[in-house]
């Protein structure tokens, strides 16, 4: 038994198999009960895991439940953070943090944040949507029913859901978005000589 304690990885039931059938249980009863109690202990741990993941599952979906009943009051002179214009004059998106956008202006901050084939999505989202807002198309100009650039799935609730997806996660003034962005200079390389020059 010597042999188990030297190499932790293997254990007694690895090496039963191996003994002939006339060996008695009592050459092996403290490896034996020593597996077990390494067994149980495993067990009991598990229990704990699984009981923390239940009560962490539940704490989600109450807070997903509570999310969704909550509220927030706008006030009449409240205004949005990016344009500073009266936030109920159109479309809007308020967070928990008390930040609100116009919905226009939350895409356009969003924009330069996303990379890849999520920005692409996101302009297109916006192109289509403007098309549908339009009410009365001009002579010469598409409107939604012969445009075809917009397919026939893609109904108003479906691509502002998309939308919400993308832009509407988290704030981009005080979530992950802002925290990303740390590293990078308030000047663009774009912008720097007209900056440089507004200060002679």
């Amino acid at each position: 038994m010597q042999f188990l304690n030297d190499f932790q990885q293997i254990k007694i039931e690895d090496i039963l198999p191996f003994f002939p059938d006339f060996v008695t249980i009592d050459h092996f009863k403290d490896a034996i009960c020593s597996s077990l109690e390494e067994y149980n202990q495993h067990i009991n741990e598990l229990k704990t895991e699984m009981q923390e993941a239940t009560e962490s599952a539940e704490n989600i979906r109450q807070d997903i439940h509570e999310m969704k009943n909550r509220y927030g009051v706008v006030e009449a002179d409240k205004k949005c953070v990016s344009c500073s214009f009266p936030l109920l004059t159109r479309a809007f998106y308020i967070f928990p943090c008390h930040h609100a956008f116009h919905a226009d202006c939350l895409v356009d901050e969003v924009l330069p944040h996303l990379k890849g084939k999520q920005r692409k999505k996101l302009e297109q989202l916006k192109k289509k949507l403007y098309r549908m807002d339009d009410p009365s198309p001009r002579p010469g100009s598409r409107n939604r029913e012969n445009d075809p650039r917009i397919m026939p799935e893609d109904s108003f609730e479906k691509l502002k859901a998309d939308q919400d997806e993308l832009v509407a996660s988290e704030c981009v003034l005080c979530g992950e978005y802002m925290i990303r962005s740390i590293d990078q200079p308030f000047i663009t390389p774009e912008e720097y000589d007209d900056v440089i020059k507004s200060w002679e």
